[in-house]
């Protein structure tokens, strides 16, 4: 679109750019799901223009993006497509408009982050809620500046709602997961929701919070929890560098945390979300290792245990494959440390040979073998 509007003449281009932002605005269903991918591609042009009608499609970007609308078609690829609009549209606002556009946002969704219970929004809304907050947030982060002071309390809206235990509460790790997108093949080029500096910021002022609030006694199990995914995700998403070297402790305790978790909830961790949620931690221990960080050695019996029996308990083939792939990594490094683990070790992986994943069944047979080998030569 951005292609097409820089080849045309301006008055052409304009016209197009307002007609994507109509249909937008006056679609429903079906033809919503379809013109709201066109709107980062006519932005920031289009609310240069006329600010004004951009502002039109922000109810529908906002209803498609949140799920709120049950007769819209609801994919993940739309969702995602609907939050880069929502994106795009805060991120263009003129300076002047920025006030007035997030009073809107707090009165369309600030009602499900305050207040304990549920609501009657449901589910779909109060997750809904919770992914466009963060991408807001995001675009704030982005726009820097003048923006930095709102975004901070669109961050304080989110940990609050820990506290309150609010509708959107269950779903902050997945606010977090879009203000810090998942990243499983390192050699693939993702875009990135913040830029490193932001991500940095966030792991100085954010990060200790939810550690805070993953620690406390007082609080119930689902909010612990939900403070430990977003940490995680928060985690994952810095360098390798800031994650081992600024925030070591929070790695550390995240990671074996996590692993306990993980082991309580292998079989039932149907979710996706909780797919993710593993995967992410299994990341942070591989940098660990990987950093030869020294807590590894020290922390050998909580973190063996926990591996082994998610090599063959978890039901996602992706965090058996994870398993294995850090047992590995743990076997090449610390072996003379693994001679008390050895009945453990040689057990999760006979039960990964056993797997009805093929991947996992080879990946589980050269974890045995790099054993073996490593052994032979000590």
């Amino acid at each position: 679109m951005r292609v097409l509007c820089r080849h045309l003449p301006e008055q052409q281009a304009s016209a197009v750019q307002r007609r994507v932002l109509e249909s937008v605005a006056l679609s429903s269903c079906n033809v919503l799901s379809n013109c709201i991918a066109l709107v980062p591609g006519v932005l920031p042009q289009a609310a240069e223009a006329s600010w004004s009608f951009c502002r039109k499609t922000m109810p529908a970007v906002c209803r498609c993006a949140s799920g709120a609308d049950p007769d819209l078609v609801n994919s993940q690829a739309a969702e995602v497509l609907a939050l880069q609009a929502l994106e795009s549209l805060v991120e263009s606002c003129p300076d002047e408009e920025v006030s007035a556009l997030l009073q809107n946002f707090r009165d369309t969704f600030g009602q499900l982050l305050r207040g304990r219970g549920q609501s009657s929004a449901g589910d779909r809304a109060s997750r809904g809620a919770a992914t466009c907050w963060a991408s807001a947030t995001a675009a704030l982060l982005r726009r820097r500046g003048s923006c930095s002071e709102q975004a901070g309390s669109f961050l304080e809206a989110l940990l609050l709602a820990l506290d309150e235990e609010a509708p959107v509460g269950p779903y902050v790790p997945e606010a977090f997961r879009v203000l810090a997108p998942v990243k499983v093949d390192s050699s693939k080029q993702g875009r990135d929701a913040l830029p490193p500096i932001a991500l940095q910021q966030l792991s100085r002022t954010v990060l200790p919070s939810l550690v805070s609030r993953a620690k406390a006694l007082g609080g119930t199990a689902w909010t612990r929890l939900a403070a430990l995914e977003s940490a995680v995700a928060l985690l994952a998403s810095l360098s390798v560098e800031v994650a081992c070297a600024d925030c070591s402790d929070e790695l550390r305790w995240c990671t074996l945390t996590g692993l306990k978790r993980l082991k309580e909830s292998a079989a039932a961790a149907n979710a996706e979300q909780a797919a993710i949620f593993a995967v992410q931690v299994l990341q942070l221990l591989v940098r660990a290792i990987q950093r030869k960080e020294s807590w590894v050695e020290d922390e050998l019996h909580s973190i063996v245990g926990p591996l082994c029996e998610l090599c063959g308990a978890h039901c996602k083939p992706l965090v058996r494959l994870g398993c294995f792939q850090v047992l590995m990594a743990l076997i090449q490094q610390a072996f003379g440390h693994l001679s008390p683990f050895k009945k453990e070790i040689q057990a999760g992986c006979k039960k990964g040979v056993e797997d009805r994943c093929r991947e996992v069944r080879l990946l589980a047979v050269a974890t045995l073998n790099t054993w073996h080998c490593i052994g032979a030569q000590t």
